[in-house]
């Protein structure tokens, strides 16, 4: 698993936006289950990602999100906002955990994508 980048949201400093790669098809990763611990408070009450888009192998493209899952990849290249985001603690997913890097701005081939929809 690759942590391709960790993005700060205008207008939101509780809101990242978080590109991970993963060795294994979109099928094969559980997305409910990318979370980050939160003392006192029950895993079920932890953070998830929020509005996940799949990419294109070059993250180019969305070629699926949380309702279409794509199939006939080999790898899986996601973008997701995350709320809270603690940088002193890693990010659990179902391929292990990821360090996390310090937010840098949004590249301009996802700020072409991407838009943050605040939760109902």
């Amino acid at each position: 698993m690759i942590l391709n980048g960790v993005y700060s949201v205008a207008n939101n400093q509780d809101v990242h936006l978080i590109e991970l790669t993963f060795n294994s098809p979109p099928e094969k990763i559980d997305v409910g289950l990318i979370t980050q611990t939160i003392q006192g408070q029950d895993e079920g009450d932890w953070q998830t990602p929020w509005d996940e888009k799949y990419l294109d192998v070059k993250g180019e493209k969305i070629i699926g999100d949380y309702a279409e899952i794509p199939n006939a990849q080999t790898t899986t290249r996601l973008v997701f906002f995350f709320h809270f985001l603690d940088f002193s603690k890693p990010l659990f997913t179902p391929s292990g955990t990821v360090r996390l890097t310090s937010p840098t701005s949004l590249p301009q081939r996802l700020a072409d994508l991407i838009k943050y929809e605040k939760p109902d």
